[in-house]
């Protein structure tokens, strides 16, 4: 402690010690190399520390009621003189001589007064000798003990939290509710068909929430995809969404979507709403054209679709005559640009469902 005392008064010698925010701002500084290498020093303990501390506090609260008292403070004493010690001579048959040693005085390099430097431009508060102790710097002593009562009570939560759900899960398997047989109803199959009498016939945009989808094309098997003219189709996407792109360069260049007979089969005699799941490409937008040719059961007829770069629906809805049987499978045909400017879509999924 007596070296940083040496160091405060020095930088006080050096400044306005008479200026009580510049003596503030040198004890702050002060205080902040002495916390910063009780931080370095890994041997003390926290009672070691503390006692630092509380001695650098009454160094500096000394120091201050000294400048109170006497109106300025007194100026270090200079460091005493090396004085060169000669040993006696002793006879060259006896013991050989030795030459003289000096003994250099111990200089403070703990503290470096360049740290303790004076602001450039500082408040003008008063300085409270006897409570000073800044309160950021007095409770860092505290928070590592904080912490680590902290920690302790955090992995006591975890261990009870991990034995309540041992606990449940033994009740659980206990009690049999793990071990339940299934229910007996017989599981829904793509045929199943509503029991609703009467039904409002879907709109653009929205889709029955009854029986179940039939899936048509899935980019995962393009097997029933085919092309006419100069269009192109190929699978594209990342492990998230797999997709089939489209381009039709011109009126004619469709893209084929084959629909199996046995599909048309369920459809027979039923209100069906066939689901395309599209987009386009970031940022761009097109128009498509959607039709379908389902043999000696019918076509949908030719419909246009906006589509934009966001997963959108668009659904075509067919009544299906109850007298006749598909004699073969059917297509569904889709121009990814009316406009004929070879604007590519990206085809998500092709579905149907049976709204009656």
């Amino acid at each position: 402690m007596e070296a940083i005392e040496q160091a405060i008064r020095n930088a006080l010698a050096k400044s306005d010690a008479n200026n009580p925010a510049i003596r503030q701002k040198i004890y702050e500084s002060a205080w902040g190399a002495h916390e910063r290498s009780l931080a370095a020093n890994g041997a003390l303990d926290d009672d070691q520390r503390e006692d630092r501390r509380e001695r650098l506090k009454a160094s500096i609260i000394r120091i201050e009621k000294e400048i109170q008292t006497v109106g300025e403070l007194t100026p270090p004493p200079p460091p005493a003189s090396v004085e060169e010690r000669l040993e006696p001579v002793m006879p060259d048959d006896t013991i050989p001589s030795i030459e003289p040693a000096s003994r250099v005085e111990p200089t403070l390099s703990a503290m470096p007064e360049a740290n303790l430097g004076t602001p450039d431009s500082v408040a003008e508060e008063a300085v409270v000798a006897d409570n000073y102790r800044p309160e950021r710097l007095q409770q860092r002593g505290s928070r590592k003990t904080e912490h680590k009562k902290a920690s302790g009570f955090s992995k006591l939560l975890i261990l009870f939290a991990l034995l309540a759900v041992a606990l449940g899960l033994l009740w659980v398997v206990a009690s049999g509710i793990v071990n339940q047989k299934p229910s007996s109803a017989p599981p829904m199959t793509a045929d199943t068909r509503t029991n609703s009498e009467s039904q409002e016939p879907v709109k653009e945009g929205q889709v029955a929430s009854e029986s179940t989808w039939i899936t048509i094309f899935d980019p995962a098997d393009s097997t029933g995809v085919s092309v006419a003219g100069r269009a192109m189709a190929s699978v594209d996407g990342d492990q998230l969404e797999k997709f089939l792109r489209i381009k039709s360069p011109g009126e004619a260049d469709d893209i084929s979507f084959a629909v199996g007979q046995g599909v048309l089969e369920q459809l027979v005699g039923t209100n069906a709403v066939f689901d395309i799941i599209a987009k386009t490409q970031d940022g761009t937008s097109t128009q498509i054209a959607v039709s379908c040719d389902f043999g000696n059961l019918g076509d949908c007829g030719r419909t246009r679709f906006d589509v934009s770069d966001a997963n959108g629906e668009y659904l075509v809805q067919k009544q299906f005559p109850a007298d006749k049987q598909p004699a073969a499978g059917g297509v569904i045909k889709i121009n990814s640009d009316v406009s004929q400017a070879g604007k590519s879509v990206d085809i998500i999924s092709i579905r149907v469902q049976i709204t009656n």
